[in-house]
């Protein structure tokens, strides 16, 4: 089995709120609490939870975007949880991120044609002009549409330039933060399948984050599914849809609407809280306060 492309190892990320937001005595908030995963090469894991679970966070330490109070972060065998000298330059040249929202992470006043090549300026890197039409090929966008701004695509076609963007740098690895949850059903199934294409096309790995089972299902071969700061399940995708082995995770499957109205009116009652008992929750954080 080849080695993982990126992997966390006991990944820790506490805040400490304002005083004023202190409640009950805690100090600390105990957002990731020692999280370790694993992306293989050419593969894709889907993290699934509901908000607060700690997804966002695992992405934002994982990427830079926040220090970790402990744990690392490797990539290619090499430790970039510091991002400092080669080690660093490399994880942010074959590391790219589409975010939620297409429109807010796109520049409005810039052309697509700059979009696309902005991620080579950022690198000092060469980008020739026909680069931006091979692009936009591979995202099935008209070439025409180097010459436009943002405003003027629908949804799905700023997620795509996106998607775009996130390639221009022959990335090893795309971090996909809710790629699809701002689209309409239809354009979320064609976005599923050019991210599929893509792939196979590549070879690229995706870590894709999201909060819809059924969306990481069609597109992740291993899922893990985080809630309380902590990964309380992980395994193949087949495996963790058809035997869930942890209680929250049955919660999640037990939440999805089913297309047959006499399966949905057969499902017993959703009740919160998610959790069967307080016993199943997620043990206290064993890191303790580390700020």
């Amino acid at each position: 089995m080849s080695e993982p492309l990126l992997r966390t190892v006991d990944l820790v990320k506490h805040y400490r709120p304002p005083r004023r937001a202190r409640r009950g005595g805690h100090e600390v908030v105990h957002a990731l609490c020692g999280v370790s995963v694993q992306v293989a090469p050419g593969r894709t894991l889907g993290i699934v939870g509901e908000s607060g679970s700690g997804k966002t966070t695992l992405l934002r330490t994982l990427l830079g975007l926040e220090r970790a109070t402990a744990g690392t972060v490797e990539f290619a065998g090499r430790d970039v949880t510091a991002m400092r000298g080669d080690a660093g330059r490399m994880f942010r040249a074959d590391v790219s991120v589409v975010f939620q929202d297409p429109y807010t992470s796109l520049d409005p006043r810039m052309t697509v044609s700059d979009l696309l090549s902005q991620p080579a300026r950022i690198q000092r890197r060469r980008f020739p002009a026909s680069r931006v039409s091979e692009l936009l090929d591979q995202v099935r966008l008209p070439r025409v549409s180097a010459g436009k701004f943002p405003h003027e695509f629908s949804g799905g076609q700023r997620q795509r330039i996106a998607i775009a963007r996130a390639l221009a740098l022959e990335p090893r690895l795309i971090v996909l933060d809710e790629p699809v949850s701002a689209l309409d059903v239809s354009v979320q199934a064609e976005i599923v399948t050019l991210l599929r294409e893509l792939q196979e096309q590549r070879d690229v790995s995706y870590l894709f984050v999201a909060h819809d089972l059924a969306v990481v299902a069609d597109l992740s071969h291993e899922v893990g599914v985080m809630y309380g700061g902590q990964m309380v399940e992980h395994g193949a995708t087949s495996r963790v849809l058809s035997e869930p082995a942890h209680p929250y995770t049955r919660a999640l499957l037990a939440a999805v609407p089913v297309p047959d109205p006499r399966i949905e009116r057969a499902k017993p009652p959703f009740l919160r809280p998610l959790w069967p008992t307080e016993d199943d929750r997620p043990e206290p954080c064993p890191h303790g306060n580390l700020l």
